[in-house]
């Protein structure tokens, strides 16, 4: 009996064994056949070819299916500085430098704290000349509020004089042109024959067009408001950029859901950006500054919760670029990408802080202007796919 018992025993411990032994090697099988299905694995791909290396890195996006209404990313993520001017270093340059244009190899700043225009060179940042607020004459402004370029040249538009003033790369005057309510304009767009595209605030007739003389060729009401009840001007506020190819400009609204190129005939064409933006609704405060028997100062002030979808554009060959602003990823340090004259979305870029103030060079180099509680300054840098060795 107790001999029985052993042979059941064992009997059962190799049984037990076998079934072991059984479950491991499907175990295994499995693993191959799963390994044999799967795409190439992170050490294949460590063991592939240099060339096929040096392509991958060479795309320039993320190739993962993205949804058609998702930015994509270009791959280069770090910024690399050229020059810096202003800051702590020089920090009596700049007071409140807000408004950037580049033209030939400089790019000017237009700083509404001193009411002074600087122009720097384009590649090492030494000062080329320095323009100030004297006077009404000829080639002189008093309060300057707007630079403009047409590439070659730039130009001041002036609420003092309602004067835009047009200069060379030396900072002499080429031409000046009486410009129609000129305190109210947001922004401009040079075009051909020295004609002016202009966002006026608010939407009654808020496009226009004028020439040399000052006289009004085109205007037109923008489109999507009830006329009967109009927003304030804060809600249709809009930025230009340009000019494109074709005698084109991009016009930029700060909310809602889409922008426009717009040619000298007042022609304009739809395009969506890519993530939408809310439409804003606006509280408008009115303050009185100064009251006599006489006359009285009021002040009217203009705010919204929304924030905007769009804080600026600038563009680069057939390129458009919109400073995006309030988005679900990182708000106020976006770039988005639109080729032209279409306006499909091309891809996205990181900007390393929330400047003020873009411009962008002919050759690919970013210009940006910061304030900070203490300190101002202008900054050049390029975006690369090489990682710096010191940041």
């Amino acid at each position: 009996m107790t001999a029985t018992l052993h042979v059941s025993q064992r009997q059962r411990d190799l049984s037990m064994l076998w079934r072991t032994t059984i479950l491991l090697l499907s175990l295994v099988a499995v693993t191959s056949s799963v390994r044999a299905q799967a795409p190439t694995t992170p050490s294949a791909r460590r063991a592939a070819p240099d060339s096929m290396a040096r392509v991958a890195q060479r795309t320039p996006l993320n190739r993962s299916k993205v949804p058609p209404d998702q930015r994509r990313f270009q791959a280069d993520s770090f910024w690399v500085r050229q020059w810096r001017r202003g800051g702590k270093d020089e920090p009596e340059l700049f007071v409140e430098p807000r408004h950037l244009t580049t033209f030939g190899n400089l790019v000017a700043v237009l700083d509404l704290g001193t009411r002074e225009v600087i122009a720097f060179d384009r590649d090492s940042g030494r000062t080329q000349f320095t323009m100030s607020a004297r006077g009404e004459g000829p080639g002189e402004f008093k309060r300057p509020a707007l630079l403009v370029s047409d590439g070659t040249s730039f130009g001041v538009i002036d609420h003092a004089t309602s004067r835009l003033s047009m200069y060379d790369t030396r900072g002499t005057m080429h031409w000046d042109a009486p410009l129609p309510d000129a305190a109210s304009v947001e922004s401009a767009c040079l075009l051909s024959d020295a004609r002016v595209l202009m966002k006026v605030a608010g939407i009654e007739k808020a496009i226009r067009l004028v020439d040399s003389t000052g006289r009004t060729i085109a205007q037109r009401t923008l489109d999507g408001y009830d006329r009967d009840h109009p927003p304030p001007a804060f809600a249709a506020s809009a930025r230009l950029s340009g000019p494109l190819a074709g005698d084109r400009c991009a016009l930029v609204p700060s909310f809602g859901r889409t922008w426009y190129t717009i040619n000298a005939e007042g022609t304009m064409g739809a395009h969506p950006y890519i993530e939408p933006g809310a439409e804003a609704v606006v509280r408008v405060a009115t303050n009185t500054l100064d009251k006599s028997w006489r006359s009285e100062v009021r002040r009217e002030t203009q705010t919204s919760a929304v924030s905007p979808i769009a804080r600026g554009a600038l563009h680069i060959g057939d390129t458009l670029i919109v400073q995006a602003g309030a988005t679900h990823r990182t708000p106020y340090r976006l770039l988005d990408y639109y080729l032209m004259p279409g306006g499909r979305y091309l891809y996205s870029r990181l900007l390393p802080i929330a400047f003020v103030a873009l411009a962008v060079g002919a050759n690919g180099t970013f210009y940006g202007a910061a304030i900070d509680d203490e300190v101002s300054w202008i900054v050049a840098f390029r975006p690369t796919r090489v990682a710096p060795r010191s940041r």
